[in-house]
């Protein structure tokens, strides 16, 4: 009568640890999220532009954009040059197009040195995009950089998932040792 008890509570355990496991690992984002980025030259008088996370870190390629599927963003784009106009758009190759879920910055305009523009958009496919500056030849210059999408964001398991799982990892153990130790009870005479 023991061992079935132990059993059933066993087999509890782990349903509800599969359960949960299955339940918390992955979690799209949902809510919107901020991203500034700075444009500008790499070196002062370089000739070589890019993006950057600060205005003091500006790199060519830019920083990548890690984005998630039907999660909303809005980026910013301060232009830290003194002379220089920049821009910003979202494409699926590395050049001047049509700025993919409607990511694009000042594409026509410019954003004048000194000067910062923004936009809000939701992207709606997952793969490997660039990011670019549409001034021409700007792209030739440096001012580009990888926009990778995906659809979840891994979630890492709370602390009530690590407890339930270290309990039935414990309970299934001391179930199979139990076993070993005492076959004869299960075989009746």
């Amino acid at each position: 009568m023991k061992n079935r008890i132990f059993l059933v509570l066993t087999l509890i355990l782990v349903i509800g640890l599969l359960s949960t496991l299955t339940a918390t690992t992955t979690k799209a984002q949902t809510s919107g999220t901020s991203i500034t980025l700075y444009a500008g030259s790499v070196n002062s008088g370089s000739g070589t532009y890019g993006y950057g996370i600060s205005a003091s870190k500006i790199t060519s390629p830019g920083p990548t954009l890690n984005l998630v599927e039907g999660t909303t963003y809005t980026i910013t784009v301060d232009n830290v040059a003194t002379d220089m106009t920049h821009s910003f758009e979202i494409v699926s190759t590395k050049a001047i197009g049509t700025p993919l879920f409607g990511a694009g910055i000042d594409i026509n305009t410019f954003i004048p040195a000194g000067g910062s523009g923004q936009v809000t958009f939701t992207p709606n496919q997952t793969g490997n995009f660039y990011y670019v500056c549409t001034v021409p030849a700007h792209i030739s210059l440096g001012m580009w950089g990888n926009v990778k999408v995906s659809t979840t964001i891994p979630e890492f398991p709370s602390a009530l998932t690590l407890m339930f799982t270290a309990l039935a990892i414990t309970a299934l153990a001391a179930f199979v040792v139990r076993q070993k130790i005492r076959p004869k009870q299960f075989i009746k005479s």
